[in-house]
């Protein structure tokens, strides 16, 4: 990947150097814990306010933005020592020869490993031209084992080199393989979750449009962390008021939900295709129940919002969380945000409705 690539890969390709920074910085005022609780402070948005936690973050992820070229990709293992100990991790190839396709399989306990286990297909976020399993290694290794099922992660192909709708291709070809070979991996092909975050959520989802249109068994649930759910340029006053705003940026700026648009189109011109935006899409009658998430002070808020409100308008089961004071990629810190450890218990207890 070029420096230029690391310039905007944000939460996730820094989580590990944040982290560092986050503990071993100096405070640049002590505040005692009762008043740093109380503390408000305000965003561009009248009537919303960060958590002072994730302002500490978003202040060292805009002053390590200060110097994108000094950006770099932390190696696997180093990864590895600020992740979730699972009993196996198994790095495979599916697909064809001319065009593998990486997936990272999780088995996080004992019980993961006796067969016939339930299996979370995840897709990591990054805007569709960023991001990796390896780089998602901390946080899909908490997922697995707070969930204590087997997880598979997928490396799908990322814009510009390969554009909508390679991601989308590679996500189905994935959960296709999994559907016919669950067996293989000890997971039961009739208890597939799949899950994403960002990116990774409209990839969730749009598997499920896939799925009624292919005619393929739909996933058992879905569960989608502050999804990108449109490619409108419809302006919502989440992403005026925190991607547009001159000065602090939150983590997603107007700047790179364009580049991203432009990378991921490609040559395609209707923004408005279901596969690009299910927002828009017409939701088939056999979607399976979804779990979304959203967070406050986040671009993405409003679109996640009002696709949480269509399924439900149109009668399909819902589970709507948002986090106050949260911004877009928080859950990637749930070494630091007791915010992000309650919503992958959230994601835990919702998903073992359907296997407990």
């Amino acid at each position: 990947m070029t420096e230029s690539c690391f310039k905007y890969c944000l939460v996730p390709l820094v989580l590990f150097f944040l982290s560092l920074d986050c503990m071993a910085g100096d405070p640049e005022k002590y505040l005692p814990a009762t008043q740093r609780q109380k503390e408000k402070l305000e965003t561009p948005e009248p009537g919303t306010y960060l958590k002072p936690s994730a302002h500490r973050i978003l202040k060292r992820i805009n002053k390590v933005m200060e110097k994108p070229e000094d950006i770099k990709e932390p190696p696997y293992w180093l990864l590895r020592a600020i992740s979730c100990r699972q009993k196996r991790v198994l790095d495979t190839l599916i697909g064809t020869a001319d065009k593998p396709l990486p997936l990272k399989i999780y088995y996080p306990s004992r019980q993961s490993q006796s067969g016939m286990q339930p299996v979370i297909l995840f897709m990591h976020g990054g805007g569709f031209i960023m991001g990796s399993a390896n780089l998602y290694h901390p946080m899909v290794s908490r997922l697995a084992k707070e969930c204590d099922c087997i997880v598979v992660s997928v490396d799908y192909r990322l814009a510009p080199a390969h554009p909508f709708p390679a991601a989308i291709n590679d996500a189905f070809l994935a959960l296709s393989w999994l559907q016919e070979n669950a067996g293989s991996i000890g997971a039961d092909s009739s208890r597939i979750f799949v899950m994403g975050d960002s990116a990774g959520g409209n990839l969730a989802t749009v598997l499920c449009l896939m799925c009624h249109d292919r005619q393929r068994p739909q996933p058992a649930a879905q569960v989608l962390i502050y999804p990108a759910v449109s490619f409108s340029e419809t302006i919502t006053p989440s992403r005026h008021y925190f991607a547009m705003q001159k000065g602090q940026a939150y983590v997603l700026s107007e700047a790179f939900l364009r580049k991203v648009k432009t990378e991921y189109m490609g040559r395609e011109s209707n923004d408005s295709l279901r596969y690009l935006s299910p927002l828009q899409a017409k939701i088939p009658p056999d979607m399976p129940p979804a779990m979304l998430i959203t967070a406050e002070c986040d671009p993405l808020r409003d679109g996640g919002r009002a696709y949480a409100e269509k399924l439900a308008h149109e009668g399909f089961m819902i589970e709507h969380h948002e986090y106050s004071g949260m911004i877009h990629g928080f859950i990637n810190f749930h070494m630091l945000l007791k915010e992000a450890s309650e919503a992958i218990d959230e994601i835990a207890a919702y998903l073992r409705n359907f296997y407990e």
